[in-house]
């Protein structure tokens, strides 16, 4: 008994060093994920501005076509739409390739003594890189179809920085159960698709005439309007902040728990 206790302890304890790791040597999952950019995009002509031009196209696209379908003044719902889609895309990238980053980085896993989570974080840092791409297509429009900029615009980056933290909880958690479990991420898939509909991304919040309680209950809503709407002078009131920083918090705490639980097991399941 004594010694399963103390096998316990000393896979906490690496878990923990893994964990203090993502911060002491965060250049090593940061240059993975650029390596992963830069592998996918050798050679290309284009580069990795292929992520901006696929996105801006797609946005435009469907930006367009929906503005014309729901009746709305484009000067206001493009860049809404916009804004919406590349948050969402971030997001649903991210959750949808948490579902399988540790069962393919298998090989790794087994032969490799670089920490567990390091794999999560090179997957979620890569999707980073990818939304500042996508970043541009908003500043690229803002120039036809101009609305207000004011200072708090600036919490727009504020609100980035607490999805990315939601993020690195969830993936974690997701991460951990869809290696485990292989049914899982089909699962995940059609959470995915659901949210999108179920998340004002290309409806407004304000047109909602009933179900306004579920739309409370989705968190994707408070991360998305964190950093969509100060960027285009949507004012977000304090509740919504005050949410938002204990989804991220709640997430944090979850996805360390599940890793210092569940670190040693990860190696068998994968």
């Amino acid at each position: 008994m004594k010694t399963v206790q103390l096998a316990s302890a000393a896979d906490a304890d690496k878990a923990l060093r893994d964990l203090r790791d993502v911060v002491v040597r965060s250049t090593i999952w940061t240059s993975l994920a650029y390596a992963d950019i830069r592998s996918r995009y050798r050679l290309s002509t284009f580069g990795s501005l292929w992520i901006t031009l696929t996105t801006g196209a797609l946005a435009l696209a469907i930006g367009l076509f929906y503005g014309q379908f729901f009746g709305q003044d484009m000067h206001s719902y493009l860049p809404y739409f916009t804004a919406s889609y590349i948050t969402w895309t971030f997001i649903a990238s991210v959750l949808g390739e948490a579902s399988t980053t540790l069962v393919g980085a298998g090989s790794l896993i087994k032969s490799s003594q670089m920490p567990i989570v390091f794999h999560i974080l090179r997957m979620l840092q890569r999707n980073l890189i990818v939304v500042l791409h996508n970043a541009i297509v908003l500043a690229a429009i803002w120039p036809f179809v101009r609305w207000s900029l004011y200072p708090t615009a600036v919490l727009s980056v504020v609100g980035l920085v607490l999805l990315y933290l939601f993020l690195v909880g969830t993936s974690a958690v997701i991460a951990i159960i869809c290696v485990r479990y292989r049914d899982v991420p089909q699962l995940v898939q059609v959470l995915i698709q659901f949210l999108f509909f179920l998340t004002p991304i290309i409806w407004y919040p304000e047109q909602i005439k009933f179900g306004t309680e579920l739309l409370k209950l989705n968190p994707v809503t408070y991360m998305l309007m964190i950093v969509r709407d100060p960027i285009l002078g949507r004012p977000v009131d304090i509740q919504t902040w005050i949410i938002a920083i204990g989804l991220s918090a709640a997430s944090l705490i979850a996805g360390s728990l599940m890793y210092v639980r569940f670190r040693r097991r990860i190696a068998y399941w994968v």
